[in-house]
């Protein structure tokens, strides 16, 4: 599960590029908003829907995927009416678990709130700029001050907790206003969000200062008469303007709230608690859970009895281990998980090594000390943490940076503590993106390896000798895909709850947190093997491919007329 439960806040984003400035459509482009694009049955997209959809995501085929830009038009209008078939299932349900409840009312006006207050947010420090007064600090701002983080392992933070013998999905998703509206419909939910948000701005804009908080409202008011004026709409008093403006986002935010139910309760298998306002886990998906594990399990096992050699090649090859936690038995061979940074040496270097040895005017003694030297320049250049990339052409030398990474481990015993002081100098320095973008860590055998040996030697030589969380010394390998330098970092061994097969008999969905909840899939990375499990049969493809067979089912074959005339002026 996703924070906030939601892989489809499209609907939010298409409907708020108005004010973003996120127009690939130039406002030439608006003419005709109302005319319509395509139809498929009773659904009709309007050219309006359309260039706020290609805005916000739909250009992403055009300028990543490799449509024509026609292409990508189209797709972003077949794009729209899957949605709409989709929501309109979502309007007429009749099933309790996907239809609008009070806390649905409630967190729709908040969000609503948080929208508008956002849109406002850029004209208060406008007029504060204008004024000479301290601007306001944005989440983005404050993050910008602190060190930002390139850590794609932080998408791994626990997210189950076990309260009166079910297991709850942890919601960090409060941050809202709180409300509390008594709404029973969208209506009143509206009429509350609208009646209720003069108190709400004041308290928003936190000044006395009349003056001050009229010309924000103006300011802010002017952008959205700005922004409707290509609609055609007779009434553009402030009332009409603003009412207009939140109905849109409200249209927006409710869209987004109810496919957010329809994934959390039919697509994950889950219920919510009222009294404790957070989703739990039913034993339907507890006991896929449990299915899920047997099964990898069973597989794994299987495979490395029959083969063991091809088996460890599997898991070598398989970016990161995969579903090879769950490998049987460990009692013929032990799997090694590590993580690494990888320096290369400059061309100029391997160049010059080159030229030194297949000089023959030079002794194999003076030839090695030649060589150590210039490999002592091996450069290492820091990334910024936030983009990945380069920050400038000035590095420090591989030996400094190691000195520097040993300093800071220096008297830190706490394995968590000392992952996160090794990550640090991963993101920073690393040039292998397979172990940044890695949600496992690599792996080498007691027996059996793939990896080149400086780097399988010192995994084992750690396993052997060293403890979790130790470090390796500066590894030089040179081979015909790099020539470079390793530090190797110790995370532990593939985790192996079961000692054979006959023993997973014992996991049902009784027990299969408090068993696979105290095991992590390695060090570095805060992911538990429940959570592990869960994502396994609730993760993005399987949502995907729920809801498009259930839109291919409610469209039935209905064609697509496409109104070219009035969208081809686009492309």
């Amino acid at each position: 599960m996703r924070k906030k439960f939601a892989i489809l806040m499209i609907f939010i984003f298409m409907s708020l590029s108005v004010l973003t400035g996120c127009n690939l459509f130039s406002k030439n482009n608006y003419a005709s908003l109302s005319s319509i694009v395509a139809t498929s049955g009773d659904i009709s997209i309007t050219r309006e829907e359309l260039i706020n959809a290609y805005n916000s995501s739909g250009y992403y085929y055009y300028y990543a995927y490799g449509y024509t830009q026609e292409g990508a038009v189209k797709q972003t209008i077949n794009d729209l009416i899957d949605q709409q078939f989709l929501l309109n299932y979502l309007k007429n349900s009749t099933d309790s678990k996907l239809m609008l409840n009070e806390k649905d009312f409630n967190n729709i006006i908040s969000q609503t709130w948080d929208y508008v207050n956002e849109s406002i947010l850029t004209y208060v420090n406008e007029v504060r700029k204008e004024l000479k007064l301290p601007l306001i600090e944005t989440e983005e701002s404050e993050t910008e001050e602190e060190e930002p983080e390139f850590a794609p392992q932080e998408q791994y933070k626990t997210k189950f907790e076990l309260i009166n013998d079910k297991v709850y999905l942890i919601q960090e998703d409060e941050e809202s206003v709180t409300v509390d509206s008594k709404a029973t419909s969208l209506e009143t939910a509206f009429n509350y969000a609208l009646e209720n948000y003069p108190t709400l701005f004041t308290n928003f804009i936190k000044s006395n200062d009349q003056n001050y908080k009229n010309l924000i409202w103006k300011r802010y008011l002017a952008a959205l008469k700005t922004s409707q004026s290509n609609y055609g709409y007779k009434d553009m008093s402030d009332d009409e303007v603003f009412k207009r403006e939140l109905q849109r986002i409200f249209d927006a935010v409710v869209d987004s709230v109810r496919v957010t139910k329809f994934q959390s309760t039919v697509v994950y298998g889950c219920e919510y608690d009222e009294q404790l306002n957070r989703y739990y886990l039913t034993d339907v998906t507890l006991q896929s859970m449990v299915n899920k594990y047997v099964e990898l399990y069973e597989k794994n096992y299987e495979d490395y009895q029959n083969n063991s050699q091809d088996f460890y090649k599997s898991i070598a090859n398989s970016s990161n281990a995969k579903d090879y936690v769950f490998y049987g038995d460990s009692s013929k061979e032990t799997f090694i998980t590590v993580s690494h940074i990888l320096v290369k040496l400059s061309d100029e270097q391997i160049a010059q090594i080159e030229s030194i040895e297949n000089d023959t005017n030079f002794s194999p003694e003076a030839k090695e000390k030649k060589i150590y030297e210039i490999k002592k320049q091996t450069l290492v250049y820091e990334r910024d943490l936030e983009t990945g990339e380069v920050i400038d052409e000035v590095g420090i030398t591989i030996g400094e940076m190691y000195e520097n990474l040993l300093s800071d481990l220096k008297n830190v015993y706490d394995l968590s503590e000392r992952t996160k002081i090794f990550n640090n100098y991963l993101y920073r320095y690393n040039v292998d993106t397979g172990i940044i973008n890695a949600t496992n860590d690599y792996v080498v055998g007691t027996k059996n390896s793939a990896m080149v040996s400086s780097f399988t030697d010192a995994a084992r030589q750690l396993y052997n000798n060293g403890k979790v969380g130790d470090v390796s010394g500066l590894e030089y390998e040179d081979n015909d895909d790099y020539t470079g330098y390793h530090i190797v970092f110790y995370t532990g061994t593939l985790q192996n709850i079961f000692s054979n097969k006959d023993s997973l008999s014992t996991l049902t969905i009784d027990n299969i947190y408090n068993l696979l909840s105290k095991k992590y899939t390695s060090l570095s990375y805060n992911q538990t093997l429940f959570e592990f499990i869960f994502d396994k049969i609730n993760d993005t493809n399987y949502y995907n491919t729920y809801s498009d067979n259930l839109v291919k089912t409610l469209k039935n074959n209905v064609e697509i007329k496409y109104n070219v005339d009035n969208f081809s002026d686009l492309y």
